[in-house]
């Protein structure tokens, strides 16, 4: 039939493998102190903000992080995180192990642009197990995020 296009060839490909369609990879990340928590990864990590919520029984942020989008949700806005204790924003807890690994071109400079917006963000620069230069560091609630280098 002449005018209707079919499918495109990665989309045929992916059908003929019967592979499973994956149309976006978000993580999400439940912080107890919601605020400093926007405050890192909006600010700090200068990851830009594509959309916020607030409802009655939590609050959200979604950020975009590469191809991959980061939602941070917390608590609301009117419970205060040192007196009313919420498990569900606890992240170190053993079902919440979690580290975001952001690839970057340079270690290096993703330190000292994170340092130039944020001097107070804990940890540093060093080699990891296969000698890769690294930047390692934790956001408020204490989920460990590491910069890799991947080179150019």
């Amino acid at each position: 039939m002449l005018g209707v296009a079919g499918p495109a060839p990665a989309e045929r490909r992916a059908k003929e493998r019967n592979a499973m369609e994956i149309r976006q990879f978000r993580v999400v990340v439940r912080a107890m102190f919601y605020d400093r928590a926007l405050k890192f990864y909006g600010d700090a990590l200068a990851l830009p903000r594509l959309h916020g919520w607030e409802r009655e029984d939590a609050r959200g942020t979604v950020f975009q992080a590469g191809a991959a989008l980061l939602e941070v949700i917390g608590p609301p806005a009117s419970e205060d995180p040192r007196r009313d204790y919420d498990e569900r924003f606890e992240s170190r807890g053993p079902q919440n192990k979690a580290t975001l690994l952001f690839e970057v071109p340079s270690a290096q400079k993703a330190f000292e642009e994170i340092q130039f917006r944020e001097r107070n963000i804990p940890g540093g620069l060093r080699k990891d197990d296969d000698g890769v230069l690294i930047f390692e560091t934790h956001d408020p609630d204490g989920v460990r995020v590491v910069f890799k280098e991947t080179g150019a």
